[in-house]
C-alpha cells in the first residue's frame, strides 16, 4: 500500500516536472518576437470573437508564428481574455507581448471633440479629421430617420442632439453606436425630472428647447448674456414678435464662410426667423448644458432687443428707439473700425 502511494507520488512529480518543463520553454519561445521587422499592422477585434479566431487572425497576418502557442500564453498568463479593439502589432513584438496589449485592452483610441455651438458640418469635418468616419458618412447617419428614430429623436436630423464633449472611440464600435452614447447623454440631461418639469412649466417639448437653447448658444459670446438673451427670445414670443435671430438665417442658407448680407435676410428658408413667427424648424446647433438652461430659466427682464458691441458682450434695450439708437452708435463705431 504504502509502495503503491509512493509511486503514485513519484509519477506525479515526473508528470509535474513535465508540464513545468514544457510550460516554461513554451514561455522562452512565446517570448522571442516572430521577426526583426517594426512595421505595424492593424488588427481589429470586434466584440464577441473569440480567443481561437484571434489566434488564427494572428498568425494569418504573420504576427505570431503558432496560434497554439498564442493561445496557450493567453490562457496561462490572462485567463484568455482578449478586449476588442483595433490594435498596432508588429512580428518585432513577442507573442507574450502582444497577448498582454491584448489582455490589457491597449488598443487604439479616436479623439472626437464636440465643442459647444459646433453644428453637424463642424462635427461631420470633426468626425473625418479624427479618422472615425467620412464627414459624408457621419452626415448621412445624422439624417437617417430609422437610426433617429430608434435614438428616441423625433426630428429630422441629429442637429442639437449631440451633447458637447470629448469622446473616445475605438472601432469595435459602430459609427452608429457610437453617436447613439452620445446623444443618450443630451437625452438623460433632458429627462432628468427637474428639467423635465421646468419644461412642462415653459409649455416646451425637447425639440423646442434644444431650438431654443442653441439659439441662445450662438447669440451669446458671453456666459453671463446667456439668461439675458434668453429673456430677449422669450419676450419677443410671448408678444407674437418674429426672433429675428442672424445665426438662424445663416444656418438656414448654410452660408457659414460668408458674412450675412441684406438680401439673406429677406430669403424664405425653414430657419430665417426674420420672415417666421416662432422658433425655426429645429435646432441650428450642439448647444451647451449652460444654454439649455438658461433657455429654462431667462433672466427676469423685459427687454425685447440686444445689439452686439463687437466685442463680445451686448447692450439691452426695452423699446426700438432704444435699439435703434444702440444700433447706430454700434454699427458707426463697427464701420469706423473696418
Amino acid at each position: 500500500m504504502l509502495k503503491r502511494m509512493r509511486n503514485r507520488a513519484y509519477r506525479a512529480t515526473v508528470v509535474g516536472a513535465v508540464v513545468l518543463f514544457v510550460a516554461v520553454h513554451a514561455l522562452i519561445f512565446a517570448s522571442i518576437p516572430n521577426d526583426v521587422t517594426s512595421v505595424t499592422k492593424s488588427v481589429l477585434v470586434k466584440k464577441g470573437t473569440s480567443l481561437v479566431s484571434v489566434s488564427e487572425q494572428l498568425t494569418g497576418d504573420d504576427l505570431v508564428s503558432s496560434r497554439y502557442l498564442f493561445l496557450f500564453s493567453s490562457l496561462l498568463l490572462h485567463k484568455g481574455k482578449v478586449v476588442a479593439g483595433e490594435y498596432e502589432l508588429s512580428p518585432s513584438m513577442s507573442i507574450l507581448e502582444i497577448a498582454r496589449k491584448m489582455a490589457a485592452g491597449e488598443r487604439r483610441l479616436y479623439v472626437l471633440k464636440i465643442v459647444e455651438g459646433y453644428n453637424l458640418y463642424t462635427v461631420a469635418e470633426a468626425t473625418e479629421r479624427a479618422r472615425i468616419a467620412p464627414a459624408e458618412t457621419f452626415l448621412a447617419l445624422s439624417r437617417n430617420q430609422a437610426f433617429l428614430e430608434r435614438s428616441g429623436i423625433k426630428a429630422d436630423s441629429l442637429e442639437g442632439y449631440l451633447a458637447p464633449d470629448t469622446y473616445f472611440f475605438s472601432k469595435e464600435t459602430d459609427l452608429d453606436g457610437f453617436m447613439e452614447t452620445i446623444i443618450q447623454r443630451t437625452l438623460r440631461f433632458i429627462n432628468k425630472g427637474d428639467v423635465q418639469k421646468r419644461m412642462d412649466e415653459m409649455h416646451l417639448n425637447v425639440h423646442q428647447l434644444l431650438s431654443l437653447a442653441s439659439m441662445i448658444e450662438k447669440e451669446a459670446k458671453l456666459e453671463e448674456e446667456k439668461k439675458l438673451i434668453s429673456a430677449v427670445f422669450h419676450n419677443r414670443l410671448a408678444a407674437s414678435m418674429s426672433l429675428d435671430s442672424d445665426p438662424t438665417v445663416i444656418y438656414g442658407l448654410a452660408s457659414f464662410s460668408r458674412s450675412l448680407r441684406k438680401v439673406d435676410l429677406a430669403t424664405a428658408t425653414d430657419y430665417n426667423t426674420y420672415r417666421l413667427k416662432g422658433l425655426p424648424k429645429g435646432p441650428i446647433c450642439n448647444p451647451s448644458r449652460t444654454s439649455i438652461l438658461a433657455a429654462l430659466y431667462p433672466a427676469p427682464v423685459d427687454f425685447i432687443y440686444f445689439v452686439s458691441r463687437n466685442n463680445g458682450s451686448h447692450v439691452f434695450s426695452k423699446t426700438i428707439r432704444e435699439h435703434n439708437h444702440y444700433v447706430m452708435v454700434y454699427q458707426k463705431k463697427k464701420t469706423r473700425n473696418h
